[in-house]
């Protein structure tokens, strides 16, 4: 691990073992923040995905929170055709929309599944499981490292992407200036969660972890967009959304004119399952 990534895990958990934070996500606001990365981000999370896959064969790869198959050509192309993907993600909406996406790929199968319970696969059944920001949304970590684990074959690779503490500090310092208050406890431990939570745990279960952390910028044209992303992210859900500020409220709090950048902190967390 590097030397940054093993401080942060070192750090206590906020708001104690005893704090469900888990989320479900609301698909219009991702798609807002998946299109604000393609058109402003100097760097694109699918590149780094694509040069992993490309570091050994794939035959079997589940994506787990698929949500309607943002990632499923890349690990399709990998897989090849004597290989298979699958899929799974709670909201049964999604799936049904991967679906019509990949209607035409022979060698993938969709699940209406929750990291939460028990996978419906049997152990053992792939060589990479991919997690794309979405497994900091789980109820409970072990329970769902374990079912990882289990469902993955010897030296099969479980990746788990997300962001770290350091992820959109400048939205923080934004929300604080227009809402006078600070993030929640939930909202500052699900952004730190991968790190300080999964790291931890993943080298309790798994043989091997290695962590890296990605470094990316979104730099918005101007307000309207920068706000359009504030406003798609769980930050601005769980306080100014609550306290009813409008959009001419946030605006006031924007330079009228000019860029406005977003630092964009990701950790890419690999644990491979010992022989």
């Amino acid at each position: 691990m590097r030397a940054g990534v093993r401080e942060q895990a070192r750090s206590p958990i906020r708001g104690g073992p005893e704090m469900d934070i888990s989320y479900h996500e609301t698909q219009d606001r991702l798609t807002s923040r998946i299109r604000a990365h393609k058109l402003f981000g100097n760097f694109d999370i699918t590149d780094w995905i694509d040069d992993f896959l490309g570091r050994r064969p794939r035959v079997n790869i589940l994506d787990l929170g698929c949500g309607d198959g943002n990632h499923i050509d890349l690990y399709l192309r990998h897989a090849g055709k004597t290989g298979t993907v699958t899929g799974a993600d709670r909201d049964a909406a999604l799936i049904a929309r991967a679906r019509d996406r990949y209607s035409d790929a022979e060698n993938l199968s969709l699940h209406v599944g929750s990291m939460d319970e028990e996978l419906p696969f049997e152990d053992g059944s792939f060589d990479l499981c991919m997690v794309t920001f979405a497994v900091y949304n789980a109820k409970n970590a072990e329970f769902t490292l374990r079912e990882m684990h289990r469902v993955l074959g010897e030296n099969g690779e479980l990746v788990m992407i997300g962001p770290t503490a350091n992820n959109v500090a400048e939205l923080y310092e934004f929300n604080e200036k227009v809402t006078g208050r600070k993030a929640d406890d939930k909202t500052l431990r699900r952004s730190e969660r991968i790190v300080n939570e999964f790291l931890p745990l993943a080298l309790g279960i798994f043989g091997g972890v290695q962590a890296e952390v990605i470094n990316s910028v979104l730099t918005f044209p101007n307000r309207d967009e920068f706000l359009r992303y504030f406003c798609s992210t769980l930050l601005y859900e769980e306080i100014a959304e609550r306290e009813g500020l409008s959009l001419d409220d946030l605006k006031a709090y924007c330079p009228p004119s000019g860029t406005m950048p977003v630092s964009k902190e990701m950790v890419a967390v690999v644990a491979t399952k010992s022989a």
